[in-house]
């Protein structure tokens, strides 16, 4: 695992905070899971011939146990140990099946050293680097999808989120062979969100409008 110092010189970059931030975020959080994200929920139809997912940055795996609900086969990653332990938990209780790894998202050797594919990788509230995306291209299987959700702007009501937090349409420059099945800018309240949906396939990677 990479401590912050690491992080920065490496020009990697970190969601929020460090993996010690969110360890005593999710210390502070009740017992109770949060709800999946709403709109995975309404976005399920493009993943019915998936079987697979990998939850990348996964949290204390609000995604990952709405998924393996469904049926699916489940992987959490996170650099978090406190999330794990309590997506960990939450699956036992449920008697559900998710294959949880502690690992640095950030780091993209760890990324290659993963060992599986999927049908569908998903990011939700996390921003990688660009040079993340070519690396999930092979972890998915033929015709996978990359979903990503998360802001499109810093919200007034969370100052924890950042500038580089947030998505951008060029994040996805280094995507070859992908095809952008949807994007959608849709708003909470007064929170700003974008969604992104590529399918990995035989046609050249088309530009984000």
């Amino acid at each position: 695992m990479q401590d912050l110092a690491v992080c920065e010189q490496n020009n990697c970059q970190y969601y929020m905070g460090d993996s010690e931030w969110w360890d005593k975020r999710f210390k502070n959080r009740g017992n109770e899971i949060m709800s999946p994200e709403n709109q995975l929920k309404q976005d399920i139809d493009y993943f019915s011939t998936a079987k697979s997912f990998l939850d990348l940055a996964c949290g204390d795996g609000r995604n990952s146990i709405y998924l393996a609900q469904m049926g699916y086969e489940v992987y959490g990653v996170d650099f978090c140990i406190e999330a794990l332990k309590r997506l960990n938990l939450f699956a036992k209780t449920r008697k559900l099946s998710i294959k949880t790894r502690l690992m640095d998202v950030t780091s993209q050797d760890e990324l290659l050293n993963f060992g599986e594919k999927v049908d569908v990788v998903i990011v939700n509230h996390y921003r990688p680097i660009r040079e993340v995306y070519p690396i999930l291209s092979t972890m998915l299987n033929d015709n996978g999808i990359i979903w990503v959700n998360g802001f499109a702007s810093v919200p007034e009501d969370n100052l924890d989120v950042k500038e580089n937090d947030i998505l951008q349409d060029k994040d996805f420059e280094l995507l070859i062979n992908f095809e952008l099945l949807s994007k959608e800018n849709y708003a909470i309240g007064q929170r700003k969100f974008k969604r992104y949906i590529w399918k990995k396939g035989e046609q050249s990677c088309k530009q984000v409008r």
